[in-house]
């Protein structure tokens, strides 16, 4: 799996990526920003609170240059698919729905965080 922490500096592409990179900090996870692999960047990496050698989830952050292209939205899908071929799990969190409600948005991201970083049981224990 490709998903080992990448340490860099704080950016963000728009106030919404760091809206949601704030409430994911005060909720207790630690996050990075424009993790890059193979070219791609995704907006923010969640470090496993199980495992802090690795990502546990990827979050892109979908503005509304994002609706108003169809081809981002091709490239981004096609994105999706590669990163997920290389062990990331990947969820959109997307603008209208977070000025909409951003608690419901953050309650999801926590609940899939939870899911994703729990210990795995294996058939010995």
């Amino acid at each position: 799996m490709n998903t080992t922490i990448q340490k860099s500096d704080l950016h963000f592409d728009s106030p919404f990526e760091e809206q949601v990179y704030d409430r994911l900090r005060q909720i207790g996870y630690e996050v990075d920003t424009q993790v890059g692999m193979s070219g791609y960047r995704i907006d923010l990496a969640v470090i496993d609170p199980n495992d802090p050698s690795k990502y546990v989830l990827g979050i892109e952050c979908d503005g509304a240059m994002y609706h108003s292209a169809p081809s981002a939205r091709e490239r981004d899908i096609y994105r999706q698919r590669y990163l997920e071929s290389k062990g990331w799990t990947i969820e959109r969190i997307w603008s209208r729905n977070w000025w909409n409600d951003p608690n419901s948005e953050i309650e999801r991201i926590d609940q899939t965080i939870k899911m994703l970083s729990k210990p795995k049981v294996t058939a010995s224990q």
